[in-house]
Order: structure tokens, then C-alpha cells, then sequence
């Protein structure tokens, strides 16, 4: 398909894009008998609206749900952190390291993570229990309700036929559909950043919506810290903006300005903790911690050596992501489609300028209308995500937030396509249905790309810890290895935490461990779990204990003397000893 997408998709979509726009080139084609037949049957469209509105909604809910918990193969390792962030502020109030509902988790150590994802768990592990499913349902909901939200946006902009193809756009985009699947907090910012532009939209006219919407502007850097780049930036725009066409009042910005600083406050003052060295700071609850180290700091353009040069590169690499298909990352994309299939950027390119072009025409004639506001408002969003990636770089979960301006403007050019070339618009949407169908059937049929997911999110290991979690033994055994034992004793520690439900009391030795019933059995943590390499560890087979092992291990194992148990790339290694 990739051919496909490249050679016949590609270079047809931009042949139609200039039919469409070239006035003189598009009346001869329309000239033809068999176009103006076409052009004739197309018209009749609107009696098939809301059936198509049903058709689309079922299938983007199916992409995004079917065989929901199995696939992706296992579990991203920044999800599973979420994880237990979340769990152990269900059963402490703290993180996994004794810190009070903090602003920004240590996570890793090294490495911090963001924390609106583990707050929103917090209910579903509540309610649902811990498991991988429950991990996984907040980013499915949230992908699935911005479908709605997207269609009214675009209604509101441009009418219905608009909404529809924006539906329509966002419904079968591989970027959309694979981020919906992961538990990675790094995509719930778009969806964070997408409710609140929606009621920025709304309100022009309802003063609630417009307050409600700083609410989730505040929330969008506790969603992906790098939002504290781009938010501010969009909000300033759209301030001047809003201000300019007279859509608020003075008292409509302050009271703005101090919702955003109420919620948002308490990060950025954890940002300027960190920036100038300053103590751990408190909010009632609420900490706002020093980090001694991290590496996301180093990743940001103007803490490098020459930060014009890198903001120039980082900008460059931005637009090869997203326009030319650059990086190319499983836990947001199929190879072959990218994000937004390969041959659509210059679609949403086509977008952004007709857009920009006719809300210009717009405002010259005096109309005010929802296109003209809704247009300026994801003009400057893409403005924001451009300035997000020249700080950040081409990374594409670090860059998510450039994704749904990008959606509305593919579909605007739809919109405008088929205004002018009904025949053309049917061609374009026929390729994203077909490339749609190809990338459903790479991702639940295609055992080479399920493979090469599960090789990259620890495949099996969940699964191991999880069924022997309850087994007669006394010791715990969990393989580390590779170059960094130390990262990947934390990962693994991280997968028993999650599989065998321990928080931080547990890990810290405060508390014995429980079976999966919830009862307590007499282990603590130190006592009952070690990680070690079992090329520099000595096999008792006598021993009573469990063996967790990547597949590769396998060898390390006598026959005669373990139970060996298959868990996808993994192994449960039990002594025959102690199973007799």
C-alpha cells in the first residue's frame, strides 16, 4: 500500500487539486459527457446525509474499538507509569515515591512524566479495577467523544457538509485512530486542547463556554508539558484577536487570565522551580516538586548551546514529520499511511491557505459569521504548533498538537473540492476509504506489523506476571538486561507494580503484599521480588520460586527440571520440584 499511497494516490490527489482550482482547467474537464454525468448523480447527496453521518461514526468507533484490549500487543511503558502513577494515588494520595498529588511525577527518575492521565484513571481503577483495559479506556473515550466535537466545530464554521467531511477526515486518520488505542499521556493533550478551542468557539456568544474554556487550556500542560509552548502562545493570538473584533470585554479577559492562572498556575510555578533551582513548593494537596535531574529538559531548544540554530533545525524536522512523512513511530503511526496517509499533506496544505484566503474575504466584505472566527482561531493554532515544534523538534507524540488543525484544514479543501468538482471530491475521499480499509487490515490482520509492535511494548510480560501472581512460590525471580540494567530493572519493577497491583506502601516495605482476592500473605516487597541477569545468576531448581524470563531464556532453563509457560515474547519458568 505504501507504493500505492506514493506513486498513484499522491501524484492523483494533486492532479485533482489543480483541476479543482485552475478555473480554466476545470471547465474543460467539466466539460466532458461522462463528468457531467457524474457531477449530476453527486448532487443528490444531501438526501443520504445523516446515513452517511451513521455509517462514519460506527466505523471510526469500530477502528478505534475492536479487539481494543489485545491490540497493540502489549503495554507502552510510558502507559504503564500512568499506571501505576494512578494507582497509587488511589490507594495514597501520593505517587509511587510518597508525593502528595503532585503537579509533574518523577516517574522514571531520570525522566519526568506529565500527570492528567493518572488523575483521570483514578476513577476507572475506582470503579473497574486495575487491569490493562481500564488503562487503556480513558485515551478510547476521550479519541471517540472529540469525533462529535470535531463535527459540531466544523458545523458551526461552515455548515454541515463541512462537518460531515471533517467527520468524515478525522474518523479514517491513521494518526487518530492509532493514539486512541495507547495509554500514552502524551496524546490526551490534543484531545485537552481540542474541548477547549471548541468552547473558545462557542464563546463568542456564551460567556460560560468561553470561561469553561480556560479550564482545559489550563489543564493542557498537566495533559503534555510541552503545551506550555504552544498554549500561551495560541492564547495571547486569540486574546489580541477576540479583543480586536470586539467578541469580549475587559472584564471577559481578566476574568480569563485568572481562570487560566487558577488552574494552570501551580504547573508553570513548577516549571520556574525547576528553571531557577528554587525549594519544593506546596498548594494544600497539592506539591509542586524539585526534580534534581531530567533528561526533558535537554530536549527543549533554548536550553541547548546554540538555540536559533537548533530552533531552525527543530522547525525543519517539525515540518518533515507531518509533511513529508519523515519519522516514523508505531505507537502513532502505520509506516505505510504515517499520520495523516501519505499522499493528504498536500491536502491540508491546499486547506490552510483556502481557509486563510476566504476568511480574508470574509472579513473584507463586514460578514460575521462562525467561519470567519473559526478560522482565525485554527490559524492560530497551527501558528502555535509550528512555534511547539521549532521548540521541541519532529518527535510525533511530542508534536500531536498540530494533528487537528491540520484535520479541519484536509477537509475544508474537501469541502471546497467539492463545491467546484464534485467528481474530484468523490476521488479523494474513494482513496482515504481504501487506505482506510488497508490500514484496518494491516492492524488486525497483519501478524508482521502486530509482531514488530509487541517486540517494541514488552509483549507477554503483563500477561506472565499476571497469571502467576497467585502460584505457591516464595520468591520472585524478574529478568533484567541489556547495556542499562538499571533502566530496565525500573521497567521491569514498573510491570510488576502494575500486574500485581502494588503501590508505594507496598514497594517501600510499609505494608505485606496481597494476593489477587486482596488478602494479605506474609511477603514483603524486598523479600518477595528480585531482579537479576540470569547469565550472571545461579539456577536452583530446588528453590521455591517463579522465573520470569524474555523467550530467549528459554535456554537457561532444564526441561526436566521447570515447568516452562509461553506468554507471548516471555516465560514462566516454575521447578517441577515444587509443582509435583
Amino acid at each position: 500500500m505504501q507504493n500505492v499511497s506514493i506513486f498513484v494516490f499522491l501524484p492523483l490527489t494533486i492532479c485533482l487539486l489543480v483541476l479543482s482550482f485552475n478555473e480554466k482547467l476545470r471547465k474543460r474537464v467539466l466539460a466532458l459527457r461522462i463528468i457531467r454525468a457524474a457531477e449530476e448523480k453527486l448532487g443528490g447527496f444531501n438526501r443520504l446525509y445523516w446515513p452517511a453521518f451513521i455509517l462514519i461514526m460506527a466505523a471510526g468507533v469500530f477502528a478505534r474499538c475492536y479487539r481494543f484490549v489485545e491490540l497493540p500487543m502489549g503495554i507502552n511503558q510510558d502507559g504503564l507509569m500512568a499506571g501505576n502513577e494512578g494507582y497509587s494515588l488511589l490507594m495514597n494520595g501520593t505517587d509511587q515515591f510518597g508525593m502528595a498529588w503532585p503537579t509533574y511525577f518523577q516517574a522514571w527518575g531520570f525522566s519526568q512524566m506529565s500527570t492528567l492521565y493518572s488523575y483521570l484513571l483514578i476513577p476507572f481503577f475506582k470503579f473497574l479495577g486495575v487491569s490493562k483495559f481500564t488503562l487503556r479506556l480513558p485515551m478510547l473515550l476521550a479519541s471517540i467523544a472529540m469525533l462529535p466535537v470535531i463535527w459540531d466545530f466544523a458545523r458551526r464554521m461552515a455548515g454541515k457538509n463541512y462537518a460531515l467531511l471533517a467527520l468524515f477526515v478525522a474518523a479514517t486518520c491513521p494518526w487518530h485512530i492509532i493514539q486512541s488505542r495507547w495509554a500514552l499521556e502524551a496524546n490526551l493533550m490534543p484531545h485537552v486542547l481540542l474541548t477547549g478551542m471548541y468552547l473558545l468557539f462557542l464563546g463568542r456568544e456564551r460567556r460560560w463556554a468561553l470561561y469553561l474554556s480556560m479550564v482545559f487550556f489550563g489543564l493542557t500542560p498537566y495533559a503534555y508539558g510541552v503545551a506550555c509552548f504552544s498554549v500561551p502562545v495560541f492564547l495571547l493570538f486569540a486574546a489580541i484577536y477576540y479583543a480586536a473584533r470586539k467578541k469580549v470585554r475587559i472584564v471577559d479577559l481578566l476574568i480569563c487570565v485568572a481562570l487560566f492562572i487558577c488552574v494552570g498556575g501551580p504547573y508553570f510555578y513548577t516549571m520556574a522551580i525547576n528553571a531557577f533551582g528554587l525549594e519544593t513548593a506546596h498548594l494544600g494537596p497539592i506539591t509542586m516538586p524539585l526534580f534534581e535531574d531530567s533528561l526533558r529538559s535537554n530536549d527543549m531548544a533554548f536550553t541547548q548551546e546554540s538555540p536559533y540554530y537548533t530552533m531552525l533545525w527543530n522547525f525543519l524536522k517539525h515540518l518533515d514529520t507531518w509533511l513529508l512523512c519523515g519519522e516514523e513511530a508505531l505507537y502513532s503511526v502505520i509506516g505505510w499511511t504515517h499520520a495523516l496517509y501519505r499522499f493528504m499533506p498536500p491536502v491540508a496544505l491546499c486547506g490552510m491557505y483556502i481557509m486563510w484566503k476566504k476568511r480574508r474575504a470574509v472579513a473584507g466584505n463586514g460578514l460575521d459569521n462562525g467561519f470567519r472566527d473559526g478560522g482565525m482561531l485554527l490559524l492560530l493554532w497551527m501558528l502555535a504548533a509550528m512555534f511547539n515544534g521549532a521548540m521541541i523538534g519532529g518527535v510525533i507524540n511530542r508534536n500531536n498538537v498540530v494533528f487537528y488543525p491540520l484535520l479541519f484544514f484536509m477537509a475544508y479543501a474537501l469541502y471546497w473540492m467539492g463545491k467546484r468538482f464534485r467528481t474530484g471530491l468523490a476521488a479523494v475521499v474513494s482513496m482515504i476509504f481504501i487506505s482506510f480499509v488497508g490500514l484496518n487490515v494491516t492492524y488486525f490482520a497483519d501478524k508482521s506489523y502486530q509482531k514488530t509492535v509487541a517486540d517494541m511494548s514488552s509483549y507477554g510480560l503483563y500477561e506472565a506476571l499476571l497469571d502467576t501472581r497467585d502460584w505457591d512460590y516464595d520468591r520472585y525471580y524478574v529478568q533484567i538486561s541489556g547495556e542499562d540494567e538499571g533502566a530496565h530493572a525500573k521497567l521491569m519493577n514498573a510491570f510488576v507494580m502494575f500486574a500485581h497491583q502494588i503501590d508505594y506502601r507496598g514497594r517501600n516495605d510499609d505494608m505485606l503484599l496481597k494476593d489477587s482476592s486482596g488478602q494479605e500473605i506474609d511477603w514483603y516487597y524486598s523479600e518477595r521480588y528480585d531482579f537479576v541477569d540470569f547469565d550472571q545468576f545461579e539456577l536452583d531448581p530446588m528453590e521455591c520460586a517463579v522465573y520470569i524470563s524474555a523467550e530467549g531464556g528459554r535456554n537457561k532453563f532444564n526441561p526436566d527440571e521447570y515447568l516452562i509457560t509461553e506468554y507471548g515474547n516471555y516465560i514462566a519458568a516454575y521447578p517441577v520440584y515444587w509443582a509435583e
